[in-house]
């Protein structure tokens, strides 16, 4: 039963910081310290991804499946601009190694710099006039791959950096999302071809653990993109500050 609430803990863990812009890989590195919850290997974080990603193709069904508009997933342009949004992240990804970040010290300070660049990318909002083209989509690229660095958010990096950008907000959103497809997948394929990590799950933790992730990142999801159409990004920028120094 230990095992299972242990489970369930890291999905909900992932599934509420995936979409945040807190970083779920920096909640994840301080809740196993602060837990005392031994790393779930490979196996684990495969799950908890697929139970992210089943939450993103949930919430955004009707433009996921479809390629009428030129905002669904399937259009040819969004996939054009998804295939070069991705480059930037396979290319830090496999020049870079980035498992030695992944400990508590780093995290520390690293969530310290993702609030900070949060609140500057905030304040410095439509600074810029662009517009969604394969020049902005390299840029957006270049923000997610940053934030491989566990402590550093995708989605604030992805979303602060197209609204500085002077991008459209809700499609921002919306496209942010969508750039998580790809990399969620990749990443998957990459753990399941190369990491020696991998620790037999019984079912039932392996249910618990995709079902919190699943659940937590449909009401995470839900709640920032209500969140954003009231609200500005540097709330959560302070969040990281605060979590920063308390750690």
């Amino acid at each position: 039963m230990n095992e299972l609430i242990n489970y369930i803990i890291l999905g909900m863990i992932q599934g509420l910081t995936e979409f945040f812009p807190v970083s779920s890989s920096g909640h994840l590195v301080l809740f196993q310290d602060f837990l005392k919850i031994k790393n779930e290997g490979a196996s684990a974080e495969i799950i908890a991804h697929f139970g992210t990603l089943f939450s993103i193709l949930l919430f955004y069904k009707v433009s996921f499946f479809s390629s009428k508009n030129e905002n669904d997933f399937f259009n040819p342009d969004t996939l054009k601009l998804l295939v070069i949004s991705t480059i930037p992240a396979i290319i830090f990804g496999l020049i870079f190694n980035f498992e030695q970040f992944f400990n508590y010290e780093f995290v520390q300070y690293s969530l310290l710099a993702n609030g900070v660049l949060i609140i500057l990318m905030s304040l410095l909002k439509s600074s810029f006039s662009f517009n969604f083209n394969f020049k902005s989509a390299l840029l957006l690229g270049i923000f997610q791959s940053i934030a491989i660095l566990p402590g550093i958010s995708r989605s604030g990096m992805v979303i602060s950096s197209a609204l500085m950008l002077g991008l459209n907000k809700e499609k921002s959103i919306q496209y942010c999302f969508f750039m998580v497809i790809p990399v969620i997948v990749l990443s998957i394929f990459y753990e399941l071809l190369f990491s020696s990590g991998f620790d037999a799950i019984n079912l039932l933790d392996g249910l618990g653990l995709f079902l919190s992730s699943f659940i937590f990142g449909y009401l995470s999801l839900y709640f920032l993109v209500k969140f954003l159409k009231k609200f500005d990004f540097w709330w959560f920028g302070l969040y990281c500050i605060i979590v920063s120094i308390i750690t």
